[in-house]
């Protein structure tokens, strides 16, 4: 392999190295400054606002048919998980969203529990475990949201489920509390049915519109670089493998003439200024072009055309060198080496980008600030 080749691998396993950790932490939510700037708290509470009205209305229709079949403990539970709800709008109003969270679970499982038993599990009250144990874990991201406790989901779950089992096991031992009559029993498992399911279809709708989400959120990050916000390098490297080996075309590698000497002078952040000047100019007068961040303060840009080669990059050239780059009231003295190479017939693209890199450094080692094809 030649030094250029390797070096080229060197790099290119650096930055799939940046983007996998980038993911892993974002995926994990180390990078919390990110997180919190991106998640909508006000939306969250807003969801949780209309949850709870839906509870209190549901539990309230479910009081209507025990106080007609004189179903004491329900009748009392249900007063007072009624009382439950109206006073967690208090915990939404502060945002008090995993607190919230906990109210309702220990309030649905605890209802759950006393109808099973007093109704028997054909009523399908025991249902509401499978409701409860998808929302324990979207509180598990929640909680990486608003550095609040991690909820320990699994371990809730199984008491979710241990609950539902033991409430079942004892109404099928024991036999209900109260008899109704099959009617209302039919009654009662299709509202349950039906109020599980709803939530469980929305709740699948809304997990899978925040991975599509993410998913773009990431795939931004490995596409686009975020000083000049080109392209990165990953990208157009996948993008010429996949570009037609017999369009015609030209590849420019670019490079900021003595660019350690600007970060050495003026310091980093300047070094950065400089980097995105350069790409708003490259985006204006190169704007049929795919155009990435190749490394550095290099840049590779591509056009599928041989018109005006020479044309439009002499022109990047003298816009970039006449510029007024003014940085803290200091002007800053910039230009570009450019080195261009056309496709060719046997498409290769390491050996393509390989001869615009030659053409480049040859422009560096014979006085810089010029267009070499």
């Amino acid at each position: 392999m030649s030094s250029y080749n390797k070096n080229v691998v060197q790099k290119q396993l650096l930055y799939d190295t940046i983007v996998l950790l980038t993911i892993e932490n974002i995926l994990s939510g180390d990078i919390m400054s990110i997180n919190k700037k991106e998640f909508n708290l006000e939306q969250v509470v807003k969801l949780c606002v209309v949850v709870n009205i839906s509870l209190f209305l549901f539990v309230a229709f479910m009081l209507i048919l025990f106080v007609y079949f004189n179903i004491t403990p329900m009748i009392y539970y249900s007063v007072i998980a009624m009382i439950g709800y109206v006073l967690y709008f208090m915990l939404l109003k502060r945002q008090k969203v995993c607190a919230y969270m906990w109210c309702v679970y220990a309030t649905i499982i605890i209802y759950m529990a006393i109808a099973t038993i007093c109704l028997g599990y054909k009523c399908g009250f025991h249902l509401y475990s499978m409701s409860l144990i998808p929302i324990i874990f979207y509180s598990q991201y929640i909680s990486t949201k608003i550095d609040t406790k991690d909820p320990n989901p699994l371990a809730v779950s199984i008491a979710i489920v241990a609950v539902s089992i033991i409430s079942s096991a004892i109404a099928i031992i024991n036999g209900p509390l109260y008899e109704i009559n099959k009617t209302i029993i039919s009654v009662m498992l299709a509202c349950n049915a039906i109020s599980v399911s709803a939530f469980l279809i929305y709740y699948t709708k809304v997990i899978v519109n925040l991975v599509i989400e993410s998913e773009k959120k990431l795939n931004s990050i490995a596409n686009i670089d975020l000083l000049t916000d080109l392209y990165s390098r990953r990208y157009m490297i996948n993008y010429l493998e996949e570009y037609d080996a017999d369009d015609e075309g030209w590849l420019a590698m670019a490079d900021v003439d003595d660019f350690k000497k600007i970060n050495d002078t003026y310091g980093h952040n300047c070094g950065d200024y400089v980097l995105n000047f350069i790409a708003q100019k490259m985006k204006n007068i190169c704007s049929n072009c795919v155009i990435s961040r190749w490394g550095g303060e290099e840049f590779l840009i591509h056009n599928g055309t041989h018109d005006s080669t020479h044309e439009v990059l002499e022109k990047l050239r003298r816009e970039i060198e006449n510029s007024e780059c003014i940085y803290k009231q200091q002007k800053i003295n910039i230009s570009l080496t450019i080195g261009v190479a056309q496709r060719n017939a046997d498409g290769d693209i390491e050996e393509w980008i390989k001869r615009a890199d030659d053409r480049l450094y040859y422009g560096k080692n014979n006085g810089k600030n010029m267009v070499v094809d």
